[in-house]
C-alpha cells in the first residue's frame, strides 16, 4: 500500500511567498514610478528591493490565510494588496485591521 500523500501546508509555502514578495515590489515600484516621471527604475531595482524586503516579510508571509494569499497574489495595486489582510477585529466593529502579514511597504530607493 502506498503512502499517503503530505498534508498540503496550512500557509503559503516560501515558494509562495517568493513569489507574493515579488508582487508586491513591482506593485511599490509601478505606483511609485506612476507617480513620478524619472528615473524609471530597472529590473536590478526590482531586485535589490525585493532581496531587502524578503526577510523582513517572510514569517508574516507564511502565517497569511490561503484565501489572503490569493487575494493578495491577485491584487492589482497596494491597496487592493493591504486590503486582502484585514480581518475583522470584533463581530462587533466595522474596524480591520492588517495582521502581520505582507502589507507592503512603501519602496526603497536602490
Amino acid at each position: 500500500m502506498a503512502p499517503a500523500p503530505a498534508p498540503a501546508p496550512a500557509g503559503p509555502t516560501d515558494r509562495d511567498c517568493d513569489e507574493l514578495i515579488t508582487h508586491a515590489v513591482a506593485l511599490g515600484i509601478d505606483e511609485e514610478a506612476a507617480r513620478k516621471a524619472e528615473p524609471r527604475t530597472t529590473e536590478a531595482d526590482h531586485e535589490t528591493v525585493r532581496r531587502q524586503l524578503h526577510e523582513e516579510l517572510m514569517n508574516g508571509c507564511r502565517t497569511l490565510p490561503r484565501e489572503a494569499f490569493r487575494c493578495a497574489l491577485a491584487a492589482p495595486s497596494l491597496d487592493v494588496l493591504a486590503g486582502c489582510q484585514r480581518t475583522p477585529s470584533s463581530s462587533t466593529s466595522n474596524s480591520s485591521v492588517a495582521p502581520g502579514g505582507i502589507a507592503a511597504p512603501a519602496p526603497r530607493s536602490p
